[in-house]
């Protein structure tokens, strides 16, 4: 008879466990390096155009990061946080601006990109992060 109450126990809380991860699947949501950045005030920032694609009625943040090498041995970074958004069905660019930190400026030319894109509804948030190459061109 324990034998029985235990693998009844054990069904009941599988079924529980099922039925809860259907609940709290991942959402699909996705987002983009741009293949091009704008410098601004002669390097002293970046604006960049990231792509997201996100699940409707989500709300989105954006945290984006440059590094690029400058005058040989020296970097120039940046990291700026995004408005929310709030997801619509289909992909959607968010504009975001970013400000040289130190003493370095951006210059014309590669630099790498991560973008951490941050996404929640009323209960959870999940996060997705992306690195890659932008080309940075004066305007």
């Amino acid at each position: 008879m324990k034998t029985l109450s235990r693998t009844c126990m054990v069904a009941g809380c599988t079924a529980v466990l099922t039925a809860l991860a259907g609940v709290t699947a991942a959402h699909a949501a996705s987002v983009t390096v741009p293949e091009t950045g704008t410098l601004l005030v002669d390097g002293a920032g970046v604006s960049l155009s990231v792509t997201l694609d996100c699940d409707a009625g989500r709300t989105a943040d954006l945290i984006v990061d440059v590094v690029q090498k400058v005058d040989g041995a020296h970097v120039a970074t940046g990291s700026a946080l995004s408005d929310t958004v709030t997801c619509a069905a289909g992909q959607e660019a968010v504009d975001v601006a970013l400000l040289a930190a130190g003493d370095f400026a951006f210059t014309a030319g590669d630099a790498a990109v991560q973008i951490i894109l941050f996404t929640c509804d009323t209960v959870t948030c999940e996060a997705t992060t992306v690195t890659g190459q932008a080309r940075l061109e004066n305007t």
